[in-house]
């Protein structure tokens, strides 16, 4: 029973999920022959905005037995939801992700972490994987402040590869029951898919959030903006 509660904000998260996802209808990216340069460019970076490394943490390190344990949601609305329905055959302004998550904390101010994830009703899918090293681990006067580096890359699309490496840099301060933070990077992308020519670009990144956490159990929201593209997160799990 103990064990079940300590889990709870997980099954929270997976729940709420399944709610919000219930009707999505993002459908399978599958027709890249309908697609210009041009829309395939549109299409490759509404991906990488849905695939690239969320980690919807604060930037103090989690210490050498600490761990994160997570299920979350994201939202990001798409750029060319003309060209989103030519490849998928299915019309949508937005794009929701379901993830599961872990983060390990280890010496020296660094953690490790990746993810798994999914979007519901089609098949996109994706995993990742961070570094994050404290330059700052932050006390009740001074913030942390930690750099962070995340490679991901998309699955479950046949006939495409799309692979994401970001940088970016993080501060949060730590307040009595909650942590907001905020962050700056850039996200390298590289898009390949049969019949086109591929597309490396480069967009930036910012986000803001805050994690709120009762004992073990956390829960945290952020807002993110790669290149145009606005994606809204919640995630719930344990984290000590």
């Amino acid at each position: 029973m103990k064990n079940t509660h300590r889990f709870s904000p997980v099954t929270l998260a997976i729940a709420l999920s399944m709610a919000l996802t219930a009707t999505a209808n993002a459908g399978d990216v599958t027709n890249f022959s309908a697609l210009s340069q041009t829309e395939f460019l549109a299409v490759s970076k509404d991906l990488v905005a849905v695939t690239s490394t969320k980690s919807i943490e604060p930037a103090a390190p989690l210490g050498l037995t600490g761990f994160d344990v997570s299920a979350s949601t994201s939202v990001t609305k798409i750029q060319d939801g003309a060209a989103w329905a030519k490849v998928s055959g299915d019309s949508t302004s937005n794009l929701m992700q379901t993830k599961v998550a872990i983060s390990k904390g280890l010496s020296s101010g660094l953690d490790v972490g990746g993810f798994v994830s999914k979007v519901p009703n089609s098949n996109v899918s994706a995993l990742g994987v961070h570094v994050k090293y404290a330059l700052l681990e932050g006390n009740a006067i001074t913030p942390a402040v930690a750099v962070r580096a995340s490679y991901s890359r998309l699955g479950g699309v046949s006939g495409m590869t799309l692979s994401n490496t970001g940088v970016d840099v993080l501060v949060s301060k730590g307040l009595v029951g909650f942590t907001p933070y905020a962050g700056v990077g850039s996200v390298i992308s590289s898009a390949q898919a049969t019949g086109k020519s591929d597309e490396s670009f480069t967009q930036s990144k910012s986000f803001v959030g805050v994690s709120w956490n009762v004992a073990i159990l956390n829960l945290s929201a952020e807002v993110d903006r790669t290149g145009k593209h606005t994606s809204a997160s919640i995630k719930a799990g344990v984290r000590f």
